[in-house]
């Protein structure tokens, strides 16, 4: 974390640095944030279906894909 950081690190010029400044050096060098994702956890049966699922769509052209619908949620 960005107080951690800042706590931990000294200053050059002050014994301390704030955590904003810190949050900007990082953001100045490319680095962000970011949680690892939770995903659920594929069971045996998930497995199978999609191998099932792919095998069974494996051998379709670029018609067949056309002539399925894309939706979304509202």
């Amino acid at each position: 974390m960005a107080t951690t950081t800042a706590r931990l690190t000294p200053g050059t010029h002050n014994p301390s640095i704030c955590a904003q400044i810190v949050r900007n050096r990082l953001r100045e060098a490319g680095l962000r944030a970011c949680r690892p994702v939770v995903k659920q956890v594929l069971t045996r049966h998930h497995r199978q279906q999609r191998h099932l699922w792919a095998q069974t769509h494996r051998c379709w052209t670029r018609q067949d894909w056309q002539k399925v619908q894309i939706w979304c949620s509202p």
